[in-house]
């Protein structure tokens, strides 16, 4: 009887596993859903999902996912939270994703939703901030009953059919980008238009809301300011390409893309030394810590005066273990020579070292930084591997340093493997797994590096496990 009892339990259980591996349209359809938006789909959007998914439509139903396609509204999920999660601990030493929004990741979200070339990242000149029109400089006015002077333009006819009740204001504004001035109903009250303009917020008219600053050279209130309000970052009117040279930097040679955001120096310019700008770039862009491409047999004429050669007393374990690091490490550095974060800021001084390159001077014959050059040692020996490009050996600043990481094959495979581990929610080790990344690194190659349709790919890879 036991044994009767023992082939029915082995035959539930097998059917069941069978039962568990045969997903239904409704099933992949939610978990698509879940896996580019970390949120539960509605059984309105399940319904507009599930004919795509039968008719064997993935791709276009991620898209419609992604791009909230009516029914689908999930307040633009993909970038708040899936994307917002994935880029926010390439800003902080802690790798958290308990971080608010900051012009790094609101950079990388919009490349992504633009579907713009994600290997220009390091080096491009562009940075993501919200637009609209500021209180100050003649962009922006508001009343009630009694209408402003504005040269040129007749508020009365302006604003005429508009109506006023009690409380309530008109404002009068600037199109983004134009000399048009246009007119609308507010929902601020006086109170809160005039604290506005005192700490010269931002105001948004498309959406009929105030940002708390326009300013992001100093403050990350700015893009807190947005992730308070729980703002749509799939909204193109609102998140906006700007130039790093007219919101960061005075200088263009300080222009490094990502490298040179106000959330990167804030995590790896302060204090320190400026080797953790070379070290994090790496392990989050070529997917390689410093105990992985740690390489002994490079020469050392660059390591600085800091490394101490005998430490402990002991020179072998400089040759034998620091070497490997610093050696390729220090040489490449010489990149943020100019680069510091003091006061809130991220400060560029061409021209001009900063002097923690070249303190605590413990080997006196060390390497001095005299400027901002760089060489990559690691082009030969273990990690020519990376797939570095075969022209760039050396080069002048963080732009130039960015260019040659985003070049090399490391940089599209690591974007892949990211993609696939955030959206898969499993960590790439089995040998299914990098047949998959070495499939999604090739399609995302091929797609001029859009990273979109790569995090598209990524779920559809794993869709069925």
């Amino acid at each position: 009887m036991s044994l009767i009892l023992f082939f029915l339990l082995v035959f539930s259980f097998s059917n069941l596993e069978a039962q568990a591996l045969q997903h239904t349209s409704r099933d992949l359809a939610k978990k698509l859903y879940v896996s580019l938006t970390g949120t539960q789909p509605s059984a309105a959007e399940l319904n507009f999902l599930e004919p795509k998914i039968q008719a064997g439509q993935k791709a276009q139903a991620a898209r419609d996912i992604i791009d909230q396609l009516p029914p689908i509204n999930n307040g633009g999920a993909f970038y708040s939270v899936t994307i917002k999660d994935w880029a926010t601990p390439k800003f902080n030493k802690q790798k958290t994703t308990l971080a608010p929004l900051n012009d790094g990741t609101a950079t990388i979200i919009g490349m992504i939703r633009d579907e713009r070339p994600f290997n220009t990242i390091l080096y491009q000149d562009v940075m993501y901030k919200a637009t609209g029109v500021t209180f100050k400089g003649g962009q922006l006015w508001y009343f009630d009953t009694v209408y402003p002077v504005i040269a040129g333009v007749t508020p009365s006819t302006l604003c005429s059919g508009l109506g006023l009740t009690a409380g309530q204001f008109k404002i009068i504004y600037t199109v983004p980008g134009s000399a048009v001035k246009a007119c609308q109903r507010t929902k601020f009250t006086q109170v809160q238009l005039v604290a506005a303009r005192d700490i010269d917020a931002l105001y948004v008219p498309h959406k009929d809301l105030i940002i708390e600053t326009n300013l992001v050279a100093t403050t990350n209130r700015h893009y807190e300011s947005i992730s308070e309000q729980g703002l749509d970052l799939s909204d193109s009117k609102l998140l906006v390409s700007q130039s790093q040279a007219s919101k960061l930097h005075t200088s263009i040679a300080a222009i490094a893309g990502l490298m040179s955001s106000r959330a990167y120096g804030s995590a790896y310019f302060f204090a320190g030394t400026n080797r953790a700008p070379v070290a994090y770039a790496i392990e989050h862009f070529l997917c390689k810590d410093m105990e992985e491409i740690n390489d002994t047999t490079i020469e050392d004429n660059r390591n600085r005066r800091d490394v101490d050669r005998s430490p402990g007393g002991s020179s072998t374990l400089y040759k034998n273990r620091c070497v490997g690091c610093h050696a390729g490490m220090d040489a490449m550095a010489g990149a943020f020579a100019y680069y510091d974060y003091l006061n809130g800021k991220v400060t560029y001084t061409p021209g001009n070292v900063v002097t923690k390159m070249n303190h605590n001077a413990l080997f006196s014959a060390g390497y001095v930084t005299g400027n901002d050059s760089w060489i990559n040692y690691w082009r030969v020996g273990q990690n020519a591997a990376l797939g570095w490009s075969r022209d760039v050996t050396e080069g002048i600043g963080a732009t130039s340093f960015g260019r040659m990481l985003a070049d090399t094959e490391a940089f599209h495979s690591c974007m892949a493997k990211q993609a696939y581990e955030k959206v898969c929610m499993k960590k790439a080790s089995a040998n299914e797994d990098i047949a998959r990344i070495t499939r999604l690194t090739a399609a995302y190659k091929n797609s001029n590096f859009n990273m979109k349709s790569l995090f598209i790919n990524a779920a559809i890879e794993c869709l069925e496990d």
